[in-house]
C-alpha cells in the first residue's frame, strides 16, 4: 500500500517506493525517543497488565531530503598497475 505523504514544498511522493528509498534519506523531523521506549516497555505492560497507548512524536526539526551519496567504485588492481596508479 503505497504511503503517501506532503514533505514540505515537495509533491507528494511515495516514501516506501523503493527508488525513493534507493535515492535519497527522508528526515521528517520528529523525536522519536518517546515511541522507541514505549515499545522497549512493550513486554513489561503485558505482563502487568497496563494499557498506555502510544506516544506522539512531537516535530523537533523541519523536513529534510537529502541525496545518498553513492560510494566510490573500486577499480581492478591489474587494470590500475598497468596505468601505473598504484
Amino acid at each position: 500500500m503505497p504511503t503517501l505523504r506532503r514533505l514540505g514544498e515537495f509533491p507528494r511522493i511515495d516514501i516506501k517506493d523503493t527508488q525513493v528509498q534507493a535515492s535519497v534519506k527522508i528526515d521528517d523531523g520528529c523525536d522519536h525517543t518517546a515511541r522507541i521506549i514505549w515499545a522497549m516497555n512493550n513486554k513489561r505492560r503485558m505482563s502487568t497488565g497496563l494499557s498506555i497507548e502510544r506516544p506522539d512524536a512531537p516535530k523537533v526539526a523541519p523536513v529534510k531530503i537529502e541525496p545518498i551519496k553513492k560510494p566510490r567504485k573500486r577499480g581492478y588492481r591489474v587494470v590500475e598497475k598497468a596505468i601505473g596508479a598504484v
